[in-house]
């Protein structure tokens, strides 16, 4: 095997992986969240209690996504694909449905619970939940950016 197609699996094997680490812990951090989703959506304005576990596993998977996309961004290239209509609907489906949660997230936040926070919470707290909140959310953000560029990978050339 030539040196050149041995350098071509190991990118490509690079990129799957960073991608599926990328896909991963947007999962577990969709799954680590469900619990304080459901918290919110049901008791608007009460701060939820400190859990630093719980903070913590989000900013590793909050680190874990965005080192692997800043990684693969500037240093991993997208496979040369064949074309695959089918594939490519996918991953855009993918990528616009990764971020739904991020969306539905912020919505219930900014639009239900922040209106009825109450003066009794510790601002401290809630700031800092904020940071890593918003830091999530730009990391699935990332994380939809990048299913989406796969999906085009996989259109056909047209023009």
């Amino acid at each position: 095997m030539k040196t050149e197609q041995r350098n071509q699996i190991r990118t490509n094997i690079a990129y799957l992986l960073l991608l599926v680490a990328q896909v991963a812990a947007a999962m577990v951090f969709v799954w680590q969240e469900l619990p304080e989703f459901d918290h919110l959506l049901n008791h608007p304005g009460e701060q939820l209690p400190k859990d630093m576990h719980s903070d913590l596993i989000t900013i590793g998977v909050f680190c874990v996504m965005q080192i692997s996309f800043w990684y693969r961004l500037l240093h991993v290239p997208i496979p040369s694909l064949r074309p695959n209509l089918f594939l490519s609907h996918l991953f855009l489906f993918l990528g616009r449905l990764s971020f739904v949660f991020g969306g539905t997230s912020f919505a219930v936040v900014v639009f239900r619970h922040l209106p009825n926070f109450g003066w009794d919470a510790d601002v401290l707290q809630a700031a800092e939940r904020g940071m890593i909140f918003v830091g999530c959310l730009f990391a699935l953000f990332c994380t939809s950016l990048e299913l989406e560029r796969l999906g085009r990978a996989f259109e056909r050339n047209r023009d």
